[in-house]
């Protein structure tokens, strides 16, 4: 392929990028609030509603991930939506920011965890049993 094709295609990719024409797998539209739904949820097109021992949304299902303040996560996603759950307002959007630590440290204060803000392994059974 030519420089000048390969120019122009790294142009449009650019444009398609930056329109929302395309979708990466990282990205979820930050101008669109994900929902929660309650804790019902569609899974594989059939509506679900998850056990008292899933204790989940279907986003994020585990205790290791620790959510990162600088790029969209499900693990992000499915904090927010727990919070929400125990009265925090929080769009739920992916993105770990200030209001979402600040959600964090109230559940970890409340069940006498290091109060740093971040869900990590020790946050996350708190955060799940909290929540439900």
């Amino acid at each position: 392929m030519n420089i000048m094709k390969k120019a122009t295609l790294a142009v449009a990719a650019t444009l398609l990028l930056a329109t929302g024409g395309i979708a990466t797998a990282n990205t979820a539209s930050a101008a669109t609030p994900i929902s929660c739904a309650g804790r019902e949820y569609e899974q594989g097109g059939a509506p679900f509603k998850p056990s008292e021992s899933d204790k989940h949304f279907g986003f994020y299902n585990g205790y290791t991930e620790t959510p990162s303040p600088d790029t969209f996560s499900w693990a992000t996603v499915e904090a927010q939506c727990l919070l929400n759950t125990i009265g925090s307002n929080l769009t739920v959007d992916g993105y770990y920011g200030p209001k979402t630590q600040d959600a964090v440290r109230v559940v970890q204060r409340g069940e006498s965890l290091t109060q740093d803000g971040f869900v990590g392994p020790d946050t996350w059974p708190a955060l799940r049993f909290v929540a439900w």
